[in-house]
């Protein structure tokens, strides 16, 4: 989908389950690449190559945890977000645990609810998890 391009206002979305869950799909992709992916752009510097491998790699780390925080962002509502013009649009992310065997242990939705998300991946990032 190009930037131009938009998904399908709500009011338009498909009444059949499967081709409604893609519809809702497209808004969260189109929400994810707009706004996670311009994160990551722009902590690119313009115009400046880097000297070595290990510069370029500390740059495209540096891109990966701009996009990522911005996902993290994304999940938060930091963004404004819409599926067309009447509607507004949230995402929830939830942790999933089973047992070995498969069986759901619990489900604790961590987004949207007051939490932090960054803090997990910035403690993970500084060694701080054992």
């Amino acid at each position: 989908m190009s930037e131009e391009s938009e998904p399908r206002p709500y009011d338009e979305w498909s009444t059949k389950p499967f081709d409604r869950a893609e519809d809702a799909a497209y808004v969260f992709g189109r929400d994810l690449m707009r706004y996670c992916r311009a994160e990551a752009l722009k902590s690119a510097a313009p115009g400046r190559l880097p000297a070595s491998a290990d510069e370029l790699r500390e740059m495209m780390a540096g891109a990966v945890d701009s996009a990522l925080c911005g996902v993290m962002d994304l999940l938060e509502g930091f963004f404004p977000m819409d599926a067309g013009p009447n509607y507004k649009v949230s995402y929830a992310l939830s942790v999933c645990v089973a047992a070995p065997d498969g069986a759901a242990k619990e489900r604790i939705d961590i987004s949207p609810c007051m939490l932090d998300l960054p803090i997990g991946y910035w403690k993970w990032k500084e060694g701080e998890f054992r």
